[in-house]
C-alpha cells in the first residue's frame, strides 16, 4: 500500500516538475533587447501598454477595461507595446413573450479582434480574437429594457477583457523573452 503511494506521488511530482505555472505579472528577469529597455520584467510593463481609441461606446468599454487591467489604472507613459482592437457586439433575442411577441430574454454577444504591437519597430507580435456573451432580461418598461441592455454590453466588454488580457500578456512575455 506505501509502496503503491509512493509510486503515485513520485510519477505525479515527476509529470508536474516542467510546469511552468507563474503569477501573471510575475517578476523573473528576461532579456528584454527587442524593446529597447534592459532588464525588463513583465512586472515592468505595467504602464507601458497604450490601447488604440476608441470610436464608439462598445470599442470604449473594451478600451477602458484593458487600460484598467494592463496598466492599473495609470495613464500609459512611454508605451513600449499597443494594442489595436475592433470590438463588435450584437443583441440576440432567446425568448419572445406568448402573445404578445415582445421579446423577454437577450443575450448581448461581443467580439474583439487584436493585434499586439511592439512600438519600437511596428512589428505585430501577436493577432487574435476573443469573445464574450452576457445574458439579460428584458421588460415591459423601457428604461428598465434599455438599462439591462447597457449592463449586459459593460458586463461582455469587461469578460472579453480579461480574456484580451491574459493572451496580450502571453504575447508581450514570449517577446520579451527572445
Amino acid at each position: 500500500m506505501k509502496a503503491g503511494l509512493l509510486l503515485c506521488c513520485g510519477l505525479v511530482m515527476l509529470s508536474t516538475s516542467a510546469c511552468t505555472v507563474a503569477p501573471l505579472y510575475g517578476k523573473s528577469r528576461v532579456d528584454a533587447l527587442s524593446t529597447g529597455v534592459p532588464g525588463t520584467e513583465l512586472a515592468d510593463m505595467r504602464g507601458r501598454i497604450s490601447v488604440s481609441q476608441a470610436n464608439n461606446r462598445t470599442t470604449q468599454i473594451v478600451r477602458n477595461a484593458l487600460l484598467f487591467n494592463l496598466n492599473g489604472g495609470k495613464k500609459p507613459e512611454a508605451p513600449v507595446y499597443e494594442i489595436r482592437n475592433s470590438v463588435t457586439g450584437l443583441e440576440t433575442v432567446v425568448s419572445i413573450q406568448s402573445g404578445s411577441g415582445v421579446p423577454s430574454a437577450s443575450t448581448y454577444k461581443m467580439t474583439v479582434a487584436y493585434q499586439v504591437v511592439r512600438l519600437a519597430d511596428q512589428t505585430v507580435i501577436a493577432t487574435g480574437s476573443r469573445n464574450a456573451t452576457a445574458p439579460f432580461d428584458r421588460s415591459a418598461q423601457l428604461f428598465s429594457s434599455s438599462r439591462a441592455l447597457l449592463d449586459a454590453q459593460r458586463k461582455a466588454g469587461e469578460l472579453v477583457a480579461g480574456q484580451v488580457e491574459l493572451a496580450v500578456v502571453s504575447a508581450i512575455r514570449k517577446d520579451l523573452q527572445k
